[in-house]
């Protein structure tokens, strides 16, 4: 058996564990492993543990989430300096729900001290979202890091999408319509230098359609105060809740 002839058996193989995931995607996954320069063995063990964190984030898919909690908590996702946390921190107080920021490692340091067990920061953040979201017992204001909504895998984002899109409430925030635009007034807004690493990795959050696709509202920012971007994701939630949504 060949190297190609290899990678195909052994994706299909894994494949048979995960019925919910589309045929297209794992013929995308093959077709960029075929095209992989790295040995057959990195690629074999990279595949064995995204095997792995798709099994953790379908046990947490499959935990129940009481109806309560689905429609009435609201996650803010977008990059880095968008007001996630500021906006949070408001709605919190004006509605009386408790606000948790998956950044904040000393409100979530029960989960954070497993973050040194973990391949790499990404894995650890399947496992951070994944846990605090199927451990809310009330409705809440969750404050996305600007990366904990983005995945570059088409087979991690498809099952965490299928998390995310339990919630009724997921709204983005960014400046404006144009992503160029917006990224301008990120990174002055967060004193980011041109070509630092910070701004290539606001750049990618910014360019990268995983928020648009997670997204069921999406407020724009620009000239507007934050008491005003507070009303618009206060009656996004309201109209849902009268009108009853179709996603």
């Amino acid at each position: 058996m060949n190297r190609e002839e290899e990678i195909i058996k052994l994706v299909r193989e894994v494949a048979k564990d995960f019925k919910n995931i589309p045929d297209e995607l794992i013929e995308k996954q093959i077709e960029s492993y075929l095209q992989d320069l790295r040995s057959l063995d990195d690629i074999r063990k990279e595949i064995f543990n995204i095997s792995d964190r798709i099994k953790e984030i379908e046990s947490f898919i499959n935990k129940d989430i009481s109806e309560d909690v689905l429609e009435n908590s609201i996650i803010l996702i977008g990059p880095m300096g968008t007001g996630k946390s500021t906006i949070s921190k408001m709605f919190s107080e004006d509605m009386n729900m408790e606000s948790i920021s998956l950044d904040d490692r000393n409100k979530l340091k029960d989960l954070y001290q497993y973050e040194n067990s973990f391949n790499n920061f990404k894995d650890f953040e399947f496992f951070l979202t994944g846990n605090v979201l199927t451990s809310l017992d009330k409705p809440s204001i969750i404050d996305f890091g600007a990366g904990h909504s983005v995945y570059e895998d088409p087979i991690l984002f498809f099952e965490i999408k299928s998390l995310i899109d339990k919630f009724d409430n997921v709204v983005l925030l960014l400046p404006s319509k144009d992503k160029n635009e917006s990224l301008n007034i990120l990174n002055e807004r967060r004193n980011i230098e041109k070509d630092s690493s910070k701004y290539f990795d606001n750049k990618h959050f910014v360019y990268s359609p995983y928020n648009e696709i997670l997204a069921k509202d999406i407020v724009y920012t620009k000239d507007k105060s934050k008491k005003e971007v507070l009303l618009e994701i206060k009656d996004f939630v309201k109209k849902g809740l009268n009108n009853g949504r179709n996603y």
